[in-house]
């Protein structure tokens, strides 16, 4: 985990402790992967890797 991804995640742990179970978007770093019908593929929560989210958009490329 990324140093920023830790202070994410704790900084998100101290508002709201089931943030990760919680599916409200609480923060304006969270990602979406949508397609080119507008369909949502996948959520990256801002703790994410980007190496994640890249694995992602090539399987979907």
């Amino acid at each position: 985990m990324s140093p920023m991804a830790m202070m994410m995640n704790g900084i998100a742990k101290k508002m709201d402790k089931d943030y990760k179970k919680n599916g409200n978007v609480k923060w304006n770093f969270t990602k979406f992967l949508i397609s080119r019908d507008g369909e949502i593929l996948a959520r990256f929560e801002p703790t994410a890797s980007m190496k994640s989210v890249m694995e992602k958009v090539k399987a979907v490329l």
